[in-house]
Protein backbone atom coordinates (compact mmCIF):
# COMPACT_ATOMS: atom_id res chain seq x y z
CA UNK A 1 0.00 0.00 0.00
CA UNK A 2 1.27 3.31 -0.65
CA UNK A 3 2.92 5.11 2.39
CA UNK A 4 0.77 7.73 1.79
CA UNK A 5 -2.45 6.08 2.11
CA UNK A 6 -1.01 4.29 5.58
CA UNK A 7 -0.43 7.54 6.86
CA UNK A 8 -3.53 9.10 6.39
CA UNK A 9 -5.12 5.60 7.86
CA UNK A 10 -2.86 5.80 10.84
CA UNK A 11 -3.73 9.51 11.47
CA UNK A 12 -7.81 8.53 10.79
CA UNK A 13 -7.75 5.36 13.10
CA UNK A 14 -5.73 7.38 15.61
CA UNK A 15 -8.41 10.70 16.43
CA UNK A 16 -11.19 8.01 15.70
CA UNK A 17 -9.74 6.23 19.46
CA UNK A 18 -9.87 9.61 21.78
CA UNK A 19 -13.04 10.35 19.90
CA UNK A 20 -14.88 7.51 20.95
CA UNK A 21 -13.51 7.36 24.50
CA UNK A 22 -14.69 10.80 25.04
CA UNK A 23 -18.25 9.93 23.81
CA UNK A 24 -17.82 7.17 26.39
CA UNK A 25 -16.89 9.24 29.33
CA UNK A 26 -19.25 12.05 28.65
CA UNK A 27 -22.22 9.37 28.20
CA UNK A 28 -21.02 7.60 31.63
CA UNK A 29 -20.99 10.86 33.13
CA UNK A 30 -24.68 11.81 32.14
CA UNK A 31 -25.84 8.37 33.13
CA UNK A 32 -24.23 8.55 36.39
CA UNK A 33 -25.65 12.28 36.83
CA UNK A 34 -29.01 11.37 35.64
CA UNK A 35 -29.26 8.20 37.67
CA UNK A 36 -28.74 9.77 41.05
CA UNK A 37 -30.93 12.97 40.32
CA UNK A 38 -33.53 10.71 39.39
CA UNK A 39 -33.00 8.29 42.60
CA UNK A 40 -32.93 12.46 44.83
CA UNK A 41 -36.55 13.04 43.26
CA UNK A 42 -38.33 9.14 43.26
CA UNK A 43 -37.17 9.18 47.28
CA UNK A 44 -38.91 13.17 47.49
CA UNK A 45 -41.76 12.26 45.31
CA UNK A 46 -42.73 8.59 46.33
CA UNK A 47 -41.26 7.70 49.05
CA UNK A 48 -41.75 10.42 51.11
CA UNK A 49 -37.96 11.05 51.53
CA UNK A 50 -37.75 8.21 54.07
CA UNK A 51 -34.50 7.11 52.67
CA UNK A 52 -31.75 9.36 53.95
CA UNK A 53 -28.75 8.50 51.77
CA UNK A 54 -30.72 9.88 49.14
CA UNK A 55 -31.06 12.84 50.89
CA UNK A 56 -29.28 15.89 49.02
CA UNK A 57 -28.36 17.97 52.42
CA UNK A 58 -26.48 14.59 53.80
CA UNK A 59 -22.58 14.61 52.74
CA UNK A 60 -22.53 10.93 53.82
CA UNK A 61 -25.34 9.87 51.07
CA UNK A 62 -25.31 9.08 47.58
CA UNK A 63 -24.56 12.32 46.57
CA UNK A 64 -21.27 12.97 48.90
CA UNK A 65 -19.83 9.25 47.60
CA UNK A 66 -20.77 9.85 44.15
CA UNK A 67 -18.77 13.52 44.35
CA UNK A 68 -15.92 11.52 46.27
CA UNK A 69 -15.64 9.01 43.49
CA UNK A 70 -15.45 11.95 40.98
CA UNK A 71 -13.21 14.37 42.65
CA UNK A 72 -10.94 10.85 43.38
CA UNK A 73 -10.83 10.54 39.60
CA UNK A 74 -9.94 14.19 38.61
CA UNK A 75 -7.24 13.52 40.83
CA UNK A 76 -5.97 10.95 39.75
CA UNK A 77 -6.11 11.59 35.98
CA UNK A 78 -3.91 14.45 37.40
CA UNK A 79 -1.49 12.44 38.62
CA UNK A 80 -1.26 9.75 35.27
CA UNK A 81 -0.57 13.34 33.45
CA UNK A 82 2.02 14.57 35.41
CA UNK A 83 3.51 10.90 35.40
CA UNK A 84 3.22 10.54 31.38
CA UNK A 85 4.63 14.48 30.28
CA UNK A 86 8.47 14.58 29.23
CA UNK A 87 9.81 16.86 29.83
CA UNK A 88 7.80 16.71 33.75
CA UNK A 89 5.67 20.14 34.25
CA UNK A 90 5.25 21.47 37.32
CA UNK A 91 1.65 22.84 36.68
CA UNK A 92 0.80 18.95 36.36
CA UNK A 93 2.53 17.92 39.77
CA UNK A 94 1.05 21.01 41.48
CA UNK A 95 -2.77 20.29 40.15
CA UNK A 96 -2.03 16.79 41.28
CA UNK A 97 -1.66 17.37 44.73
CA UNK A 98 -4.04 20.27 44.97
CA UNK A 99 -6.72 17.92 44.00
CA UNK A 100 -5.95 14.78 45.80
CA UNK A 101 -6.00 17.48 49.22
CA UNK A 102 -9.67 18.58 48.01
CA UNK A 103 -9.95 14.79 47.90
CA UNK A 104 -9.06 13.63 51.34
CA UNK A 105 -10.83 16.95 52.86
CA UNK A 106 -13.80 15.84 50.71
CA UNK A 107 -13.47 12.37 52.41
CA UNK A 108 -12.82 13.02 55.99
CA UNK A 109 -14.28 16.45 55.83
CA UNK A 110 -11.59 18.66 57.40
CA UNK A 111 -13.25 22.04 56.23
CA UNK A 112 -16.05 21.23 58.73
CA UNK A 113 -13.81 21.79 61.61
CA UNK A 114 -12.20 24.80 60.14
CA UNK A 115 -13.71 28.50 61.17
CA UNK A 116 -14.66 30.13 57.69
CA UNK A 117 -13.10 27.78 55.84
CA UNK A 118 -14.35 29.22 52.60
CA UNK A 119 -11.47 31.87 52.75
CA UNK A 120 -8.84 29.54 53.30
CA UNK A 121 -10.28 27.58 50.40
CA UNK A 122 -10.63 30.01 47.56
CA UNK A 123 -7.03 30.18 46.88
CA UNK A 124 -6.93 26.51 46.67
CA UNK A 125 -9.86 26.39 44.14
CA UNK A 126 -8.79 29.25 42.45
CA UNK A 127 -4.97 27.49 41.78
CA UNK A 128 -7.14 24.70 40.92
CA UNK A 129 -8.89 26.37 38.14
CA UNK A 130 -5.82 28.16 36.96
CA UNK A 131 -3.88 25.22 36.66
CA UNK A 132 -6.56 23.37 34.98
CA UNK A 133 -6.69 26.71 32.63
CA UNK A 134 -3.08 26.23 31.88
CA UNK A 135 -3.44 22.43 30.62
CA UNK A 136 -6.25 22.99 28.87
CA UNK A 137 -4.25 24.68 25.87
CA UNK A 138 -3.13 22.24 23.59
CA UNK A 139 0.39 21.44 23.34
CA UNK A 140 2.36 24.00 22.19
CA UNK A 141 4.44 21.66 19.24
CA UNK A 142 1.62 20.86 17.72
CA UNK A 143 1.03 24.27 16.16
CA UNK A 144 -1.14 26.76 17.62
CA UNK A 145 -2.81 26.26 21.11
CA UNK A 146 -6.49 25.45 21.42
CA UNK A 147 -8.64 25.10 24.60
CA UNK A 148 -9.70 21.81 25.71
CA UNK A 149 -13.31 21.86 25.18
CA UNK A 150 -14.01 19.38 27.77
CA UNK A 151 -11.98 20.75 30.59
CA UNK A 152 -13.43 24.15 29.60
CA UNK A 153 -16.92 22.47 30.23
CA UNK A 154 -15.97 20.93 33.10
CA UNK A 155 -15.05 23.84 34.81
CA UNK A 156 -18.46 26.03 33.28
CA UNK A 157 -19.90 23.41 35.35
CA UNK A 158 -17.76 23.59 38.81
CA UNK A 159 -18.63 27.32 38.85
CA UNK A 160 -21.83 27.09 38.51
CA UNK A 161 -22.20 24.34 41.21
CA UNK A 162 -19.88 26.51 43.63
CA UNK A 163 -21.58 30.31 43.07
CA UNK A 164 -25.47 27.89 43.82
CA UNK A 165 -23.49 26.24 46.83
CA UNK A 166 -22.49 29.93 47.95
CA UNK A 167 -25.88 32.15 46.70
CA UNK A 168 -28.31 29.30 46.51
CA UNK A 169 -29.76 29.58 50.25
CA UNK A 170 -30.22 33.13 49.59
CA UNK A 171 -31.44 32.81 45.96
CA UNK A 172 -34.41 30.59 47.57
CA UNK A 173 -35.19 32.54 50.52
CA UNK A 174 -35.32 36.06 48.35
CA UNK A 175 -37.59 34.00 45.78
CA UNK A 176 -40.16 32.82 49.10
CA UNK A 177 -38.96 29.71 49.27
CA UNK A 178 -37.90 27.40 51.64
CA UNK A 179 -33.58 26.80 51.71
CA UNK A 180 -33.83 23.44 53.42
CA UNK A 181 -37.45 21.80 52.32
CA UNK A 182 -39.63 21.25 48.94
CA UNK A 183 -39.43 20.95 45.45
CA UNK A 184 -37.29 24.05 44.93
CA UNK A 185 -34.88 22.96 47.13
CA UNK A 186 -34.87 19.83 45.80
CA UNK A 187 -33.97 21.19 42.33
CA UNK A 188 -31.03 23.85 43.73
CA UNK A 189 -29.54 20.84 45.32
CA UNK A 190 -29.99 18.38 42.14
CA UNK A 191 -28.31 21.17 40.02
CA UNK A 192 -25.28 21.98 42.07
CA UNK A 193 -24.17 18.16 43.53
CA UNK A 194 -25.07 17.17 39.64
CA UNK A 195 -22.95 20.26 37.86
CA UNK A 196 -20.22 19.82 40.81
CA UNK A 197 -20.23 15.65 39.93
CA UNK A 198 -20.31 16.35 36.26
CA UNK A 199 -17.82 18.62 36.31
CA UNK A 200 -15.17 16.95 38.05
CA UNK A 201 -15.77 13.93 35.54
CA UNK A 202 -15.08 16.01 32.58
CA UNK A 203 -12.23 17.56 34.32
CA UNK A 204 -10.63 13.54 34.56
CA UNK A 205 -12.03 12.49 31.28
CA UNK A 206 -10.01 16.12 30.11
CA UNK A 207 -6.78 15.06 31.62
CA UNK A 208 -7.05 11.94 30.71
CA UNK A 209 -7.45 13.01 26.81
CA UNK A 210 -4.41 15.45 27.57
CA UNK A 211 -2.37 12.24 28.82
CA UNK A 212 -2.98 10.34 25.34
CA UNK A 213 -3.12 13.26 23.15
CA UNK A 214 0.31 14.49 22.94
CA UNK A 215 2.21 11.17 22.78
CA UNK A 216 -0.03 10.40 19.45
CA UNK A 217 0.49 13.38 17.97
CA UNK A 218 4.28 12.53 18.31
CA UNK A 219 3.72 8.89 16.66
CA UNK A 220 1.87 10.36 13.69
CA UNK A 221 4.88 12.82 12.94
Amino acid sequence: MHPAVISVSGRTADQASPGRFTRLGVGVTIVIVVSVIAAQFVNYGFLGERVRTLDPGTDRGVFGFVDDIALAAAAAAAWALAARVRPVRPVAVVLAVLLTFLTVDDVVRLHDHIPHWLAFYLPVLAAVFVCLAVLARADPGAGRAVADPVIGAGLLLLLCSFLLHVFGRRLLLDLGFSDSAGLAYQVKAAVKHGTEVAGWFLIALGLLRLRSGPGRRREVR
